[in-house]
Order: C-alpha cells, then structure tokens, then sequence
C-alpha cells in the first residue's frame, strides 16, 4: 500500500468530519431558537384557572408561583458545549502540522497538511477524524456517510465490500477496501458510473 493510499483515507475522512460539523452547526442554531423561544414563551404573563393573570406574583395555592421560580433560567445549548470541545480538540491538533502559509482555520490546516504525512501519521489522523465524526454523529443522531460499492472486487485483494464516503465532492470521493484498507480516487474504481 503506498502512502498515497492513506493519504487519500485521511482526506475522505476529513471530509466526512466537515460534514458533520456543518449538520453540528445548523442543530446548534436550531437549539439557540428553541431555547429564545422557551425564554420568551416563560415572559408571557402567566395565568392561572383559579386567580385569573398573574405576572409572576403568585401565593397561597396558585401555580403561578411555582411556573415563575422558572423564568430567567436557561437551558444549555449542548450541542454548543459539543462544538466548541470539537472546535477546540481540532485547533489544538492543527497547531503541530506544518503550515505553508498562515490559514488560521484548522480544518484548512489540517487539509493542508495531509499529503505531507507519513503513512502512519495520515492513518492516525483518518482514525481521529473517524473517531470525531462518530462522536458528531452520535449526537446528532445522523446516519454516517459511508455507501456499499456492490460487486466491485477490490484491484488489490481481489475481495468484495468496497465503501465510498458520501460526503466529499464527487471529484474528491475515495473507494476504500474494508478488507485490505487500500483506496483510489471514486474515478479509478468507478470511471463513469454514477455514485
């Protein structure tokens, strides 16, 4: 297997794991609506069946008192809490790749930085993206992106069950070989079937 067999697996992955941080972002603005609209829903005067409306006052007997201890608390936005660990675990790993210029954007970095590295180290950055994505899409409860390549025999080992990863570009997707882990370009595999 030559490096460019793991480089190429640590790209797709990647890919997958941006797809996954932008399905994170949009439940992150979902979560932040749901939540203002929760505040606003506890402003609204409250009433109560017995005593008629009440603006947070309550007493003796009206449930008004008990709904009132509410307002002004916030849920957190979880989701939030999970972007800014992930935002952070990726900031902290693309500060020791080699940078070519100044990109200032870790998932930029780390793209960069894919084709210089060993095969070793490709294939443990693939691993962690992997490990990241999964923890996303977990969450997230998304399905993942990875689809069947059916009675297409590997060109390494020969065997069956080659996946390719639906969220690169069609131009950038990978075949990857479960069996003996090699991969190509979707183009050397497919040529021109349709994904």
């Amino acid at each position: 297997m030559t490096n460019q067999h793991h480089q190429l697996r640590a790209s797709a992955a990647l890919h997958t794991l941006e797809a996954a941080l932008a399905a994170l972002d949009d439940r992150v603005d979902d979560e932040y609506r749901a939540i203002r609209a929760e505040q606003a829903a506890r402003y609204e005067p409250l009433k109560s069946p017995t005593f008629g409306r009440r603006h947070a006052l309550g007493g003796h007997g009206d449930p008004t008192g008990d709904a009132a201890g509410t307002v002004g608390t916030t849920r957190p936005n979880r989701y939030a809490e999970l972007r800014t660990e992930v935002q952070e675990q990726l900031l902290n790993v693309s500060r020791h790749v080699p940078r070519t210029g100044y990109v200032a954007h870790p998932v930029r970095d780390l793209e960069a930085a894919i084709p210089a590295m060993s095969p070793r180290a490709a294939d443990r950055a693939r691993l962690w993206f992997d490990r990241i994505d999964g923890r996303i899409r977990r969450q997230l409860r998304i399905a993942h992106d990875r689809q069947l390549v059916p009675r297409i025999p590997c060109p390494d080992c020969d065997t069956t069950g080659l996946i390719m990863r639906l969220s690169p570009p069609l131009d950038a997707r990978v075949i990857e070989c479960t069996t003996c882990g090699s991969a190509w370009p979707r183009s050397e595999v497919l040529g021109g079937v349709s994904a």
